[in-house]
């Protein structure tokens, strides 16, 4: 496996870090249309993603690249790959808000993480990971005078949850999940704020808003980055198609990619008695 050096991660933050700001400098001006699947796409999506893919493909020869713009190869190759959705929650950032977020992930040719970074440029929020022999390594990217520092981040802290705390917590869902899932013993509240990358990205912070987040209608560019994070934070990821804990790894190489439960350990199996798939599609 290729292990991430502390100059490439900090060289690809720098242009991530750009690419975000030239997404905040252009949101107020920014055209949009609909693509043929009814979702958004600016004038700008196209534009990061040639910017960030000539800088990563130099950075890391032999990785095939997979993104949302770029006649994607959307399967599993056996070949390592640099997997970018330069603005998932476009609909989002086209409308002027700020959840939104640049998503990258490296993957080797067995589908397992390399590195992960997920910004959100709207909210100045950053997480990364870099996965190799020395183990996991997870990252804040604090700005200082100007600068990006790479920083060790801190532990997630565990969620206690009373019963009361339930009612008051939060599922984070995607597009469709009236379409799958049967959420009528959920006993909380639910959000969907169009942007897979940032719901998992947002669940590290260990709240109940958002205790967890479901993945059902999504491509490999929207969960590699968020899922690997996931992992690195100490989350568990459920196939609620196969009924079992899965990984990024299985996700990135499966052919037909499955819902998902993201959460902490301590809540998973409560949720799993609440949020049930009621049909495959």
């Amino acid at each position: 496996m290729h292990t991430v050096t502390a100059g490439e991660l900090s060289e690809t933050v720098a242009d991530v870090a750009e690419a975000g700001r030239l997404l905040r400098e252009a949101q107020a001006t920014v055209t949009w249309g609909l693509k043929p699947d009814g979702s958004f796409v600016t004038d700008l999506d196209r534009r990061i993603e040639d910017l960030l893919r000539a800088r990563l493909e130099a950075r890391f020869p032999g990785y095939e690249f997979v993104g949302e713009e770029g006649a994607p190869a959307l399967h599993h190759t056996g070949r390592p790959r640099i997997v970018l959705d330069p603005i998932d929650g476009t609909a989002a950032f086209a409308r002027g808000l700020n959840f939104y977020a640049i998503s990258l992930a490296l993957l080797d040719e067995e589908g397992r993480p390399v590195m992960a970074l997920l910004h959100l440029p709207g909210m100045g929020r950053w997480m990364a990971a870099t996965f190799g022999a020395d183990g996991v390594r997870r990252y804040d990217v604090i700005a200082t005078d100007g600068a990006l520092d790479l920083r060790a981040a801190q532990a997630v802290p565990p969620v206690a949850m009373a019963d009361a705390d339930w009612r008051s917590a939060y599922v984070w869902l995607g597009s469709d999940p009236h379409l799958q899932l049967d959420l009528s013993r959920w006993e909380g509240k639910v959000r969907a704020l169009g942007a897979t990358a940032a719901h998992l990205g947002l669940v590290q912070d260990g709240t109940i808003d958002p205790l967890a987040v479901v993945v059902t209608r999504y491509k490999i560019w929207d969960v590699a980055a968020g899922l690997a994070l996931a992992e690195a934070a100490g989350l568990q990821i459920h196939d609620l198609r196969a009924g079992g804990p899965t990984s990024t790894a299985a996700v990135a190489r499966a052919s037909e990619l499955p819902p998902l439960l993201v959460a902490r350990p301590e809540v998973m199996a409560r949720l799993l008695s609440r949020v049930v798939l009621s049909r495959s599609r």
